[in-house]
Parts: structure tokens; sequence; C-alpha cells
């Protein structure tokens, strides 16, 4: 469709509506100029009748033919009118544009009935007598109450139609002035619109093209300026929104970047969106390399890409858990959910890849602790079940054989106290640690040391062991000198029992840098590298045998870790096979 400039649409849609109310007023007047121009002329040739009235009823009464017609006459040629008197038979007896004697009778004409009924008559038609139409105006002559004829004034309507015209023609030519005046300052008011409108459209030029500083002038009629703000007030707006969206593409990069879950966006046809950091670290991919590229092309995980593919099939979640293949084997949780734009609709798939390995080994820690504390307190609570049985059974008159069977039940139920307390031993320091109401103060350490070697000495003795302490005479740390010391008593029991009989075991302590180093040191049996990982493990044993043997519940190194950890530190162990180990426990240092 073709399009006019807004200019001329206003210009003619002014000149348009000027011309139809033109119309309009110019038919108006045309009608009421001809009303009134009627009624005026009917007014007139009723006065001119009642002008005639005066001056022929004599004559009437007298029935003075001739001085009545030459009355007529004298009255038509006055008043510009004809002048008909007729008789209440209808004979005409006066007119002044033809002679009565030659006119027909009159009685039917229906001006001339009213006006001999008595009452005014009034007729605009066709004159058969002078063969034009005629407006007619009759009232009653009255003589001694009666009516004795009927005096009729008429006019032509040729003439009145000729007066009409050069009355119409008067019309048209102010119109015709009027519709040329408001034509002209149509284009003005027009021109005066348009301008400032070709300036805002200029201005949202700029705006679409990224200016959005730019600013309006406000100017021309009220709504025109309100027009140019509400523009400078959306341009504002639009780079106020503009900068949000920025600021908040980058936190949603940030976001993404520092998320712990790998996240990936892969389209219906299976390109590369979008993903953070962590996912690409996961499958061994540079970030930058693979966005736009197919997810076949990049990825390399037969069981990943078999997910992607299901969660592109699917418009519900989907999860699943697989083992992703590497330089480290890491357990990927996955879930995969429909992608939608702004419109609702499908564009893709939102991958979220949670690394599960921790969780996982976590999962195989506390299922191996529910066995470990399980059998640890079945054998001896089996041991003591049998013994009772044996002896409720047995005759208990063999007071030898009772009491050897009543110190093996004593030494089981003292092996389950054990490990019960060292239960509730870890549970109060976790809770202490968790809850940080493990106080902690400055402490001489060479005091916890020597303390704890006095209570590992009879042990230690009893395998002609020698325990020797190395520790500086001022070194303070920030401890809790009981926890501690049950820490230290733990390692040194471990080196005691571990180690060759007329053995020694060593006791240090040093600072170094920031941190304090206590270490424990044996000359043992060792440790191989596949149980260092796990070896502070709740009832986790190198030897499981030669640990129940010697009277181990499985807890100490796990409480010695757990004391540790309440005091902000950290516990490592250094071992070799054939050679013995060092426990190493590292402290923040006072300060």
């Amino acid at each position: 469709m073709r399009s006019f400039r807004l200019l001329w649409q206003v210009f003619f849609g002014y000149l348009a509506v000027t011309v139809a109310l033109l119309l309009a007023l110019g038919l108006y007047a045309s009608l009421h100029a001809r009303q009134f121009y009627l009624a005026q002329k009917a007014a007139e040739l009723e006065a001119g009748a009642r002008l005639c009235e005066a001056q022929v009823g004599g004559l009437i009464q007298h029935a003075a033919t001739k001085e009545l017609q030459s009355a007529c006459e004298r009255l038509g040629r006055a008043l510009a009118m004809r002048i008909t008197v007729i008789l209440p038979g209808g004979q005409v007896v006066g007119d002044s544009a033809e002679n009565p004697a030659f006119m027909e009778n009159h009685r039917n004409r229906a001006e001339v009935r009213e006006a001999l009924g008595g009452r005014l008559g009034r007729r605009t038609r066709f004159s058969t007598t002078l063969a034009e139409e005629r407006m007619y105006v009759a009232i009653p002559l009255r003589r001694d109450g009666a009516v004795a004829a009927a005096i009729r004034a008429s006019f032509s309507v040729q003439t009145m139609a000729q007066t009409l015209h050069a009355v119409y023609w008067r019309i048209a030519g102010a119109a015709l002035v009027a519709a040329v005046f408001v034509a002209v300052a149509s284009l003005l008011v027009a021109r005066a619109i348009v301008r400032p409108l070709e300036t805002i459209r200029a201005g949202a030029e700029r705006f679409s093209r990224g200016e959005l500083e730019h600013r309006l002038p406000a100017q021309g009629a009220l709504e025109i300026r309100m027009l140019a703000q509400s523009l400078n007030a959306m341009a504002e707006q639009l780079d106020q929104r503009i900068q949000t969206i920025v600021r908040q593409q980058n936190e949603h990069q940030g976001v993404l970047a520092s998320m712990n879950e790998g996240v990936m966006a892969v389209d219906l046809r299976g390109r590369i969106l979008n993903l953070n950091g962590t996912c690409a670290r996961l499958l061994g991919i540079e970030v930058d390399k693979v966005r736009g590229r197919m997810v076949h092309e990049v990825v390399r995980k037969s069981n990943l890409l078999s997910f992607i593919e299901r969660t592109l099939l699917n418009a519900e979640p989907v999860e699943a858990e697989f083992e992703l293949s590497g330089a480290e084997n890491r357990w990927i949780h996955a879930h995969g959910t429909a992608l939608h734009d702004a419109r609702d609709e499908r564009i893709g798939t939102l991958v979220v890849l949670h690394d599960a390995t921790r969780l996982r080994r976590l999962e195989s820690i506390r299922r191996d602790f529910v066995a470990n504390v399980s059998h640890e307190l079945r054998t001896p609570i089996t041991s003591i079940k049998g013994f009772v049985e044996t002896l409720v059974h047995e005759n208990l008159e063999d007071r030898e054989q009772s009491l050897r069977f009543l110190a093996i039940v004593l030494k089981q139920v003292n092996r389950l106290d054990a490990i019960i307390e060292d239960l509730l031993l870890l549970s109060r320091i976790e809770r202490g640690a968790e809850e940080q109401t493990v106080e902690l103060a400055d402490e001489c350490l060479v005091d916890v040391l020597r303390s704890a070697v006095e209570m590992c000495q009879k042990k230690a003795a009893e395998k002609q062991i020698g325990l020797e302490v190395a520790c500086p005479a001022g070194l303070v740390a920030k401890i809790n000198a009981p926890l501690l010391e049950q820490a230290v008593v733990n390692l040194i029991d471990n080196a005691v029992k571990y180690s060759p009989n007329n053995g020694a075991v060593r006791i240090t302590a040093e600072q170094r840098g920031g941190e304090l180093v206590i270490g424990v040191e044996d000359a043992g049996c060792g440790i191989a590298p596949k149980h260092l990982p796990r070896l502070f493990e709740r009832f986790y044993r190198v030897d499981k045998a030669r640990s129940r043997e010697l009277g181990g519940t499985g807890l100490g190194l796990a409480i010695v870790k757990h004391i540790v950890t309440a005091h902000k530190g950290s516990v490592q162990v250094e071992s070799t096979v054939g050679k013995g180990s060092v426990f190493f426990i590292h402290l923040p240092a006072a300060g």
C-alpha cells in the first residue's frame, strides 16, 4: 500500500474536513435563506393584501366594477405584486394583471376557498392564467360580519428563485474564499506539526543505531514535547537496561565460572551454546575453542554423549550417574533438562555435571565404617556370648576353668568398653569442633609432650623401648592441652606397639615458619603406600589380625585426626616398609 507523508495527510485531512464543513454550512445557509425569503415574501404579500382591503372594500360594497379594476391595477403596480379580488361565488371582479372578464371562476382555488371561509390562505402553485409558478396569499374581506370577497396577492416564484440564486452564489463565493484561507492555514499548521516530528524521527533513527546518549529537543505542541520527553526517558531507560543486561551477563558468566558444577548448554542440533570452566576441566577441553561446535566433535566420552542424546530426545528432566575415564577417573552425577527461550520455546538442553567422586569415596568410607564397627563390636560380643553360654551349661564346680572363661569375658568387655569410650571421645571432639566449643589457650608444648611420654612409659618399658623427647623449652602453642596430649599418646602408643623390642621412639617439636610441627618417629615395620590415604579412617587397619592381637580399637588415628582438626591443624604420615614411620602434627603457631 502506498503511503503518504504526514504533512500531506494532515493538510488534506484538514482541507477535507473544512470543505465538508463549508458545504454543510452552505447548504444550511441556503435552505435557511430560502425559508427566510419565502416567509418574508409571504408576509409582504399578506401586508399588500391588507393594504388593498382598505381601498377596495368600499368599491365592492357599491359594485363599482370599473373603479375596482382600476384600483387593483394601481395597487399592483405600486406594490409590485398581482392583486386579485374574488367574490364569494368565485367570480373575479378585479385583477392587476388580467381582464377579469376573461378569467375563469376561482372558487376552487385552495387559497381562495380558505379566504372565503374566513381564514388566511397561503399556497405556492402553478398559475394557469399566467402559466408560471407563483406564491399566493388570500385574506377575507368582511362587511357586516360576513365575507364579502377575497383579496389575493401573489408573486412570481421564478423571480424569487433568481433572487435566491444570487444569494447562493454569494454564499458559494464566501465558502470558496474560506476554503482557500483554510487550505493555506492547514498547510502552515501541518508544517508546524510535522517539523518537530521530523526531528523526533531523526532522533529515533540515532537511537536505533545505539546512540542512546542523544537527547531530542522538546519543542512544538504540548503533545509533541511530551513525546520527545518520553522518547528521551525511553532512551535513558534503554541505556540503563542495556548496561544492566551487560552487567548481569558478566555476573552470570562470573557465576558460571565460579560454580563447582560443570554446566553445558547444547542446542537441538547438538551444537554447544555455552559451558563454564568447571565443565571444560572435567572434560579436558578449552572453553573458547568449543563454543559453536558440535558436541560430538569435542567430547570423547561415550557415556556423556549418550546422556546428552537422551536429554535432547526427552522433554522431561533426565538424571544419570556414570564414570568419566581419564588421568583420574571421576564419578559424575549428571542432570539434564530442557532449555527454553524467552517465548518458552525449547531451543536445546542444559546439562549440569556434578563431580560425585568425593561423595562416592565418603559413601565407601561410610559403608566400610558401618561394616568395621559392626565387625569390631560383633567379635567381642560373640566371644562373650559363647563363653557365657558355656558357663551356663557347664559345671561351675571347675573353678579354674570358670575363672579362665570369666577372664576372657572380662577382656572382651574391656575391649568393648575401650571401643565405646573411643567412639564417645570421637563424638565429643567432632561436636566440639563443629560448635567451636573446644577451648584453646597458650600452653608450653614441652609440658604436654612430657605428660604424654609419662603415660606411655610403662607400656614402652615392657618392650624395653626408649622414649626420647626433643622440644625447645620456650615453644608455646595455642592448644587444648588434654586433647593434644591424648593425640600424642595415641601416636606414641601406636609407635610402641609396632616397634621391635629394644627399639626407640622419638618425639620432636619445632617451629617451621608460621606453624608448629610435632613428630612421632618409630623404627617399626612401616606402612605400605596403598594404606596411607585411608590410615586415619575409623576402624581402618593395615594388619587386622595383628592389630586386634595388640589390643587396638582401630580408632586411635581417627581420634588424632579429629583432635588436630579441632586445633585448626593437619596431620600427615611418612612411612617406608621395613624402616618405620613418622607421624607429623601441624598446628598454627601462637599469635
